[in-house]
Formats: C-alpha cells, sequence, structure tokens
C-alpha cells in the first residue's frame, strides 16, 4: 500500500518538500489518488479548499505562528498539523 504522505513528500519530485507552497508549479501530488482510482470529488475538493483560503485570508490577512517549533504533525495517510498555534495582530474595529 502506497504511504500518500510520503509520496506526497519525495525530494526527487517536489522541491522543499516539508514546506507548504500553495501556488507550487511542479505539484505531482497523489493526494486524491491516481489514474482510474483518481477521486471523483477532488475537483471540487480543489475549488472549496481555493474559496475557504481565500476568504480566510479576506477576513485575516495576517497571521503568523506563534512558535513554529511547537507545531506537531498527525501521522496516517492523512498528514497535516495537529497543533498549530498561531498569533493574530491586533485589528482595529471596521
Amino acid at each position: 500500500m502506497l504511504t500518500f504522505p510520503a509520496a506526497n513528500r519525495d525530494p526527487e519530485m517536489f522541491e522543499n518538500p516539508e514546506e507548504v507552497i500553495i501556488d507550487r508549479q511542479r505539484n505531482r501530488h497523489v493526494a486524491f489518488g491516481s489514474g482510474i482510482h483518481r477521486c471523483a470529488g477532488s475537483n471540487l475538493a480543489r475549488m472549496e479548499m481555493n474559496v475557504g483560503i481565500e476568504e480566510f485570508l479576506k477576513m485575516v490577512p495576517e497571521f503568523e505562528l506563534a512558535d513554529p517549533d511547537s507545531v506537531t504533525w498527525a501521522g496516517g495517510q492523512v498528514r497535516g498539523p495537529r497543533h498549530l498555534p498561531v498569533i493574530f495582530p491586533s485589528r482595529t474595529a471596521l
């Protein structure tokens, strides 16, 4: 069985594989499967993610990691942050 998190971080396929680069140009990941086993909803999921990120950035244009060393990651088939402390700089009321 292919371990998707490992495949999606292959340094031969991805420059700086440990970095999240939203607009990565060379991005042959297998998060939605591959070939005839590709997820039927993958295009909808990509569109939803784009809209979600765009709307979040409109509402919260400035944020930063509180402590990059304290970020922890979930393992298994779906890799992502388990603990991600962020700081939101003070904003004036609208």
